[in-house]
């Protein structure tokens, strides 16, 4: 996978295009930092979709066992709302 700047994506998008279409996906990156990726959509929709939601996760781990506390242990539940900014 290559990554190119915002600027020279701009400039070679057709090669990014091309690229991405023969299986090689692209980062784009702005100010230096990971922003995007060019995929085919082949491969986009091929991708696996479903992810557990976190009340799922939640779930299995309470059945497990292996949650280190209650999840009805909630110390901020008396507190007003805001009494920590007084």
């Amino acid at each position: 996978m290559k990554t190119y700047p915002l600027n020279e994506a701009r400039a070679e998008f057709s090669k990014l295009f091309d690229r991405a279409l023969a299986g090689e996906p692209q980062r784009v990156t702005r100010h230096g930092k990971e922003a995007v990726m060019i995929v085919a959509e082949d491969e986009w929709r091929s991708r696996a979709r479903s992810a557990p939601s976190l009340g799922a996760l939640l779930a299995r781990h309470a059945r497990a066992g292996t949650m280190s506390a209650p999840i009805t242990d909630r110390p901020w539940k008396d507190r007003p709302l805001g009494s920590d900014f007084e």
